[in-house]
């Protein structure tokens, strides 16, 4: 094979296929890290003068550097032998030409980060893949439609484990407040809670899932609208990822 029958670039489906490839090796909180962080890399040339040994001479060398929350560049660091040889699997050597030869880590100084339930399911993958990567450009007002759906399809699925309707008689599905409402009716009855405080904060969210329902269709980039300015949608999305961990934890401890 000759040098020019490589692409020397990274393949289009680079990101999902080291998410995937994490995911099956059981590596679900890395390949999380993964999404929540920045990530560059730099062509170093062909490989075997960059100090790469073996079959290398017609392949290049890359560096990779990551940059992310301490705890997330913490995990990375610690597992990274095996990121390395899981980002050389995604790099596809033989059609890319690229080859791994380091990794490096930087911590952020943005302190910006969410950290969304783990909900396993392509669609959830999907919609948490998009929204980490529209936090990792700094564009929270990218992340409000998208998390609205996951918002809507996380409390869905909790209310069916619990038997509680999604929707009316008709089919149609209830709003994204309605299903909060139900949700926090069944813990209160059910005695889940130890303190009136949180009984009192999850009843509070049924107003602001209503509030949310609405800059979502009017203030999002969901429709042909005025969005939110930065600063108020960094705090709806604090807000709600919030309230959707409470309840994840709720339903896992």
């Amino acid at each position: 094979m000759g040098q020019f029958d490589f692409t020397y670039e990274l393949p289009n489906n680079f990101n999902s296929s080291l998410i995937q490839f994490l995911q099956q090796n059981r590596s679900t909180d890395v390949a999380q890290a993964f999404q929540r962080c920045k990530y560059e890399y730099q062509d170093l040339g062909l490989a075997y003068y960059a100090g790469l040994r073996g079959d290398t001479w017609d392949k290049k060398a890359v560096d990779f550097t990551f940059e992310g929350s301490e705890k997330d560049i913490s995990l990375l660091k610690s597992r990274n032998e095996f990121l390395k040889k899981i980002i050389n699997k995604a790099l596809k050597p033989s059609v890319s030409g690229y080859l791994v030869k380091e990794v490096y880590y930087i911590i952020s100084d943005d302190d910006f980060k969410i950290n969304l339930p783990e909900e396993h399911g392509e669609t959830f993958e999907i919609l948490s893949r998009d929204i980490y990567d529209a936090l990792s450009k700094d564009e929270p007002t990218l992340v409000l439609d998208r998390l609205h759906t996951y918002s809507t399809r996380f409390l869905r699925n909790i209310c069916n484990r619990h038997n509680i309707p999604v929707a009316d008689e008709k089919g149609n599905n209830y709003p994204l407040h309605n299903l909060a409402g139900a949700l926090s009716k069944y813990y209160e009855e059910n005695n889940v809670f130890q303190s009136d405080f949180v009984v009192q904060t999850l009843k509070m969210s049924i107003s602001t899932f209503e509030k949310y329902n609405k800059i979502r269709n009017s203030q999002s980039y969901a429709h042909d609208n005025n969005v939110l300015n930065k600063s108020e949608a960094t705090y709806v999305v604090t807000i709600i990822t919030a309230t959707l961990t409470l309840i994840h934890k709720i339903e896992n401890q």
